[in-house]
């Protein structure tokens, strides 16, 4: 074993030099001077050298006993440290520290707080040598990891790390640290709630990881776990049922208040009782509103965690969905009865012969209602309403060409069959969702006879029994549905069926699905916002209360995706502007697995004990992160032995001036 000594501040050794200060002072005292003695003194000159020659070791003592303090002192500041230098956790020149700065951390107790990560972190900054190359990552990434630090400037960088609503996984920070393939002691800060897959560094041998847990109190907390819209398609033009799902993470006796407020104004407050459930629904009743109505506002009166009482959505409110109808002279007329006394719709029927494309351009939905022959026009003009993400229903004729089907994408072979009952829908498909009030897997379904054979079918929403489609989503960019019979009663049942008004309604309102997005998390980086002919191709600005941010955007089909980095947003609403002028709101909330403060188990804390390259650091009274550096990381600390010392030599000094 060979054991070495380290100086974990060597700069301060330069502060040796001070011990020439009592040196100095001292050859200043023994200067000799020229003296005249008088004659009545003279006879004390002899008793004068006497004494003399018995205080010059007395002085030599003090000088030493100075000396010796100056040097103790420096030394200690210098903190040196005896290292084992055969010890497997060998000091690394390289230090990646991770801290965990996201708002869970956030509780009442500041003893166990994101201030505590800090201070731990900083200590363990401490117990590096001079020299240590530092490299810093939080939740929001930035540049930071790429930067080298020294000892003094990563001191500094925490001392400006403030909390962000983002949250990462143990794998996107291994992921990270990895790309910037950096290696040495990796030390992980957080309050690891539950969510921390530890697989990574259990397999990773390169280098050494220190798990520094801040665990805090066990808060109560109360939040809201989901809400939506009772018909998720209708906007702020339409009375509506906003639903919530409130959650708390402890079961105990609890009762909070709710209140709603909309543009400003309260609408709605509620009482919720939990009892002895950790999770209450409740509604509220959203007024039918202008054009005005966009932001919402859910407040919980808790005294838990206070960052995420405030709930925001917004209800952007839409024009009328417009449906046009693409019919001949063999069409039934379903579809006209359908959606023309709807006040959710604005409906147009539109002759196969006289086709405004202009008109056809401005469309949510087309429905093309059983024709025999589609021209160039036609199948054109589809093309492009769904290459720019519309949507488009084609009802079959039994004469329809296959060729004119396969120009849009739908692969069919004829298919004639028998009436065959229809299989009960998948209650959990969306399009399925607010249309029985309970499902009933009873219920008496329509017959239709098979006309076409659905070759590429990417979702199926309606089967027959022999398994075949019978209403299918077609892979497209877009929206393109197929239903594989006629609507003629000589076909099918389907048409005076229960199922068929909401089906039909469901599909033309999910053209505008996109819109229905009621609220993000501050810490989704893709956001997929509808397109809209005011913001192709210009700059687009968030603008919120805390500032302005202009994320990048690009197109995909009928939508603009939106990418934001994490750590930029924080919640409450934003406008959508494009050269200071607005076009809707978007809501942000802060990531709900914030709000679940569930600490991590202790037992799976031991048990990365177990592995060589992982120690846990347990963070109690007695024992900080440098204490624990200084004991068995860095080294066995000597500052304190050190500093003893030189207190007792400052102390002899004293007793020598005093009564020698």
């Amino acid at each position: 074993m060979n054991a070495q000594l380290i100086f974990l501040a060597p700069n301060v050794l330069f502060g040796l030099f001070a011990i020439l200060i009592p040196v100095i002072i001292h050859l200043f005292n023994l200067r000799r001077t020229k003296r005249q003695y008088f004659p009545n003194v003279s006879f004390l000159k002899k008793v004068k050298e006497e004494s003399s020659a018995k205080r010059k070791p007395v002085e030599l003592l003090i000088l030493v006993c100075r000396i010796l303090a100056v040097s103790l002192l420096v030394l200690a500041f210098a903190r040196p440290t005896l290292k084992d230098g055969d010890d497997d956790l060998a000091l690394q020149e390289r230090v990646i520290l991770y801290l965990d700065n996201s708002l869970s951390l956030s509780g009442t107790d500041s003893e166990y707080d994101f201030n505590r990560l800090v201070r731990e972190a900083s200590d363990v900054i401490l117990a590096y040598p001079d020299g240590t190359s530092f490299h810093l990552l939080e939740n929001g990434y930035g540049n930071s990891l790429g930067l080298e630090y020294s000892k003094e400037s990563v001191s500094e960088q925490l001392t400006e790390l403030e909390q962000i609503e983002a949250d990462r996984t143990l794998s996107e920070v291994g992921t990270r640290i990895s790309a910037a393939g950096l290696r040495g002691d990796i030390y992980l800060f957080s309050d690891f709630q539950n969510k921390f897959d530890f697989e990574a560094i259990r397999m990773d041998t390169s280098n050494n990881y220190y798990i520094v847990p801040i665990i805090p109190e066990e808060v109560s907390n109360v939040y809201i776990d989901t809400a939506y819209l009772e018909n998720t398609f209708l906007s702020g033009s339409f009375s509506n049922l906003l639903k919530l799902k409130v959650r708390r993470n402890y079961r105990d006796e609890q009762v909070v208040n709710l209140k709603l407020n909309i543009d400003g104004q309260l609408f709605g407050t509620a009482e919720i009782d939990f009892g002895n459930q950790l999770i209450q629904d409740h509604e509220f009743q959203i007024p039918q509103g202008t054009a005005g109505l966009e932001r919402v506002l859910v407040e919980i009166d808790d005294s838990g965690l206070l960052f995420d009482n405030s709930f925001y959505l917004s209800i952007n409110a839409l024009d009328k969905i417009k449906v046009i109808e693409i019919f001949d002279s063999s069409s039934p007329s379903f579809i006209q009865a359908l959606y023309s006394e709807n006040e959710m719709f604005d409906f147009v029927r539109m002759d196969s012969r006289f086709l405004d494309n202009e008109v056809l351009s401005s469309a949510n939905l087309i429905v093309v209602n059983q024709l025999t022959e589609f021209s160039n026009q036609l199948v054109n003009a589809l093309e492009n309403r769904l290459n720019e993400g519309g949507s488009v229903i084609v009802v079959p004729d039994r004469n329809t060409r296959s060729s004119d089907l396969s120009r849009l994408g739908i692969q069919v072979v004829s298919d004639i069959a028998e009436r065959v009952e229809l299989n009960q829908p998948d209650f959990e498909n969306p399009i399925f969702d607010g249309v029985f009030e309970e499902p009933d897997e009873r219920i008496e379904m329509p017959e239709a006879s098979v006309s076409w054979r659905l070759l590429n079918s990417e979702l199926d929403y309606l089967t027959f029994k022999n398994g075949r489609s019978f209403l299918a989503k077609v892979s497209r960019t877009g929206n393109l549905f197929f239903y594989t019979s006629p609507f003629n009663e000589s076909y099918t049942s389907y048409t005076n069926h229960a199922l068929f008004v909401p089906v039909m309604y469901k599909l033309a309102l999910g053209s505008q699905a996109s819109l229905s997005k009621v609220y993000y998390y501050s810490d989704q980086e893709t956001i997929f916002y509808p397109n809209q002919d005011e913001l192709i191709g210009k700059v687009v600005t968030f603008e919120g209360q805390d500032g302005a941010i202009t994320p990048d955007q690009r197109m995909l089909g009928g939508q603009i995706i939106f990418e934001i980095p994490k750590g930029v947003v924080r919640s409450g609403h934003y406008s959508i502007t494009v050269e200071g002028e607005s076009y809707g709101t978007i809501a942000f909330n802060v990531p709900k697995s914030e709000s679940n403060i569930s600490p991590i188990d202790r037992q799976v804390l031991t048990e990365l004990n177990g592995y060589d390259q992982i120690t846990v650091i347990d963070l109690n009274e007695e024992n900080s992160a440098s204490r624990f550096l200084e004991a068995g990381v860095v080294g066995k600390s000597l500052w304190a032995q050190l500093l003893i010392a030189a207190l007792f030599f400052l102390f002899a000094e004293i007793i020598l001036i005093r009564y020698l």
